[in-house]
């Protein structure tokens, strides 16, 4: 069977490549939307700081596990608004310290922060899949929260590897796929009521539940550590702002009408499910830490 001069294996092969590449240009222009701005992200990280049942710092645990010595040259990629390296060079880091984020937005927030407290921090806008550095050219490369939405994971953390010294390493962070179940479980309640698709887990590439696996295949050495807590909410607010502040990575229109109805439906929802379960919504979530090396080194 003929298609305009090619055979029916091809037609096939060609429909199934194009379909793959719409996916993933939608899914990169989902994430560029939803970290087109600082305010959706500091939303959800404002939230996890104020309600978490056990108060974990993030930053300072990846600090205390890199057991720096203070003059390493670091590296973090997906960096937002350099909240990570900030801390760091404020604390005493000597070393050269590097962020890169594809998000000019997010790069551009990042200098000025850096500039009022007169740091010497580089920022780059650039694509953790295509890194412009030198083999072998920084001792820790960060990682935190990021990979999971990387297309071509694979690839991607072969470049990572390719970039730090062999006594050097890569330290990564992310959540469990089953995060935040009730208040995904509600997100999704909410878009088959407005007629949109479920929201998968943006955590499913990359998460606990494979994430030691996948970097096994490219170090020799992966050490995992894994924290339990939950996010505690008394009442509605919380919750609604969080959901609200993913809308931009939804797939849904870009509508303040539509917007603002979700918002109101969730309002009565939150609120009706909190009355039902003693005034307290208690959400689980685990995050994993990867320490990651060439060898035994």
């Amino acid at each position: 069977m003929i298609y305009e001069g090619i055979n029916k294996t091809e037609f096939l092969t060609h429909a199934i490549q194009n379909f793959c590449a719409k996916v993933e240009s939608e899914k990169m222009n989902d994430i560029k939307r939803q970290y087109g701005t600082s305010t959706h992200l500091q939303v959800r990280i404002d939230t996890h700081v104020r309600y978490e049942e056990k108060r974990i710092d993030l930053d300072e645990m990846v600090i205390d596990l890199l057991n720096l010595t203070n003059d390493e040259k670091i590296l973090d990629i997906g960096c937002a608004t350099g909240a990570f390296l900030t801390l760091l060079q404020t604390k005493g880091h000597k070393g050269q310290l590097t962020g890169l984020d594809q998000s000019p937005k997010m790069i551009e927030e990042a200098n000025k922060k850096s500039q009022q407290k007169n740091l010497t921090i580089e920022w780059i806008i650039g694509d953790a899949r295509k890194l412009p550095f030198s083999s072998n050219s920084c001792d820790w490369v960060v990682a935190r929260h990021m990979l999971y939405h990387v297309p071509d994971l694979q690839k991607t953390i072969e470049g990572f590897k390719r970039i730090f010294k062999p006594t050097g390493g890569l330290i990564t962070t992310t959540n469990s796929r089953n995060s935040l179940p009730r208040i995904m479980e509600l997100c999704n309640k909410m878009l088959i009521e407005f007629g949109f698709p479920e929201r998968i887990s943006t955590a499913a590439p990359f998460c606990i539940e494979n994430a030691k696996e996948i970097l096994s295949s490219t170090f020799n050495r992966v050490e995992e550590k894994v924290i339990s807590n939950s996010l505690v909410f008394e009442q509605a607010e919380p919750i609604v702002n969080y959901i609200t502040s993913m809308f931009p990575s939804l797939n849904i229109p870009d509508n303040t009408d539509l917007y603002t109805d979700m918002k109101h439906w969730l309002k009565v929802e939150a609120k009706n499910r909190l009355s039902r379960n003693g005034k307290v919504w208690r959400d689980p979530k685990d995050v994993g830490f990867y320490l990651c090396k060439k060898g035994e080194v």
